[in-house]
């Protein structure tokens, strides 16, 4: 079940709406001058959200290292396989480096 409250009516009653998350199926909506700003739920929820983003932000790499391979290889029809896939390999390496470096996804050994 989902409330909505407005900011007041949230700062007033935030013990109460922490307990109710924390028990259960339950999340607050909080809102800023009539509109959704903010929003109440449960940590279990928040890391599922967080491996949701972790998993797409996975996908959206892969995706696009799966396009650049496809154009190395055709571009490179002339090459030898091995040669066009060792470039491969360097650009995907080059890539991943270049998005973790940007926070776009993690790596850990």
């Amino acid at each position: 079940m989902t409330q909505t409250l407005s900011a007041t009516e949230a700062k007033n009653r935030f013990g109460a709406l922490i307990n109710r998350v924390k028990a259960g199926d339950y999340s607050v909506i909080i809102e800023n001058r009539g509109a959704p700003a903010a929003a109440i739920i449960s940590i279990a929820e928040y890391e599922r959200l967080q491996e949701l983003k972790e998993k797409a932000r996975r996908e959206e790499a892969l995706a696009e290292l799966r396009k650049i391979r496809a154009e190395l290889e055709q571009h490179q029809k002339d090459m030898s396989l091995e040669d066009a896939n060792a470039l491969v390999e360097e650009i995907n390496r080059d890539i991943v480096q270049r998005l973790i470096d940007k926070g776009k996804i993690r790596y850990e050994d």
